[in-house]
C-alpha cells in the first residue's frame, strides 16, 4: 500500500516538474528577442537578404529595360527630325529620276542649231551697205562684185533685188524663236548650215524684182533672174549654195555667197564641219 502510494507521488512530481519546465521554456522564450531564437522543427526558415537582392535587381533591370526603350524612342525620333531636313540624298535622287522617267517621258532641251557652225561671225567694220537706201549690209569686197553683177544684170533685162544680208547671230536666233523657214512664204524649212552663213558677210539672197511671189522660195528657179544668175554669177564671184542633204543643206536657188577673194574661199572650205574633223 505505501509502495503503491509511493509510486503515484512520485508520478505526480514527474508530471508537476515536467509542467514547470514547460512554463519556464516559454517564459523564456516569450522574454529571448525574435531575431535571436533558435528556429523551431515545424517554422520555416526564410532567406531575406536573399529575396532582397533578387527583388532589387529586379527593379534595376526595369528601370535599365525602360531607359533603353525611351533612348531609342528618342534617337529614332532624332534621325527622323535630321532626314527630313536634309537634302535628298543620291541615291533617293536615282530611285526618283528613275521613276519620273517610267511616268512621263523625259522632254529634252531643245539644242541651240547655230551654236555649232563653223563660220564666225564678221566684225562690223568689215560691212558695207549695199546701196544707200538699203539696209542690207556685206562684206566690202561681195558688195563691190554684187554692184557690177546687178548693173550686167539690168543691161539684159533682168532686174536683181537683194532681200537678205548680212544677220549677226543674235538676229539669227531671235529669228529661229519665230520660224523654223527662211521666211513666211518660203516653202522649204531652213539648213541651219545655209541659215549660218549670214553671219560671214557673205551670203545674200538674190531675188526677181518682177517676180515678188517669188521670193526666198524654190518658185524663183522659174524666174529670169534665176536663169541668169546660173549663167552669169560666176563672173562675178557668185555662186549658189551647193544642195548636200547629207549636211542637212537642201536645194535653195535663192541663197547665193560670195567667194571672190581668199577669207571667203577659206570660210566656206576649208572651215566645213567635215574639214574640221579631219
Amino acid at each position: 500500500m505505501i509502495l503503491k502510494f509511493s509510486n503515484r507521488s512520485e508520478a505526480l512530481n514527474k508530471k508537476n516538474l515536467s509542467e514547470n519546465l514547460s512554463l519556464v521554456q516559454e517564459a523564456f522564450v516569450d522574454e529571448v528577442p525574435e531575431a535571436v531564437r533558435d528556429p523551431q522543427e515545424n517554422e520555416e526558415i526564410i532567406p531575406t537578404q536573399t529575396n532582397n537582392k533578387k527583388w532589387i535587381w529586379s527593379w534595376v533591370g526595369i528601370v535599365v529595360l525602360v531607359g533603353a526603350v525611351t533612348l531609342g524612342l528618342q534617337i529614332q525620333s532624332n534621325l527622323n527630325q535630321v532626314n527630313a531636313s536634309l537634302p535628298q540624298t543620291e541615291t533617293d535622287s536615282i530611285e526618283g529620276a528613275n521613276s519620273s522617267r517610267e511616268e512621263t517621258p523625259i522632254i529634252e532641251s531643245e539644242k541651240n542649231i547655230l551654236a555649232d557652225l563653223p563660220y564666225s561671225q564678221t566684225a562690223e567694220i568689215e560691212l558695207e551697205y549695199i546701196a544707200a537706201d538699203s539696209d542690207i549690209r556685206l562684206q566690202i569686197n561681195a558688195v563691190k562684185k554684187f554692184h557690177e553683177m546687178l548693173y550686167a544684170a539690168r543691161n539684159n533685162g533682168v532686174n536683181l533685188v537683194a532681200l537678205r544680208g548680212f544677220k549677226s547671230k543674235s538676229e539669227l536666233e531671235a529669228s529661229l524663236s519665230n520660224t523654223n523657214t527662211i521666211d513666211g512664204n518660203s516653202t522649204n524649212k531652213f539648213s541651219p548650215l545655209s541659215y549660218g552663213e549670214y553671219i560671214t558677210g557673205y551670203a545674200v539672197d538674190i531675188g526677181d524684182k518682177n517676180a515678188p511671189e517669188t521670193y526666198q522660195n524654190v518658185g524663183f528657179e522659174n524666174t529670169a533672174a534665176f536663169q541668169w544668175l546660173k549663167n552669169n554669177a560666176a563672173y562675178f564671184s557668185f555662186e549658189m549654195i551647193p544642195a548636200d542633204h547629207q549636211k542637212g543643206v537642201g536645194y535653195e536657188p535663192w541663197h547665193w555667197r560670195y567667194v571672190g577673194d581668199r577669207h571667203s574661199l577659206e570660210t566656206f572650205y576649208r572651215n566645213l564641219p567635215n574639214a574640221i574633223s579631219e
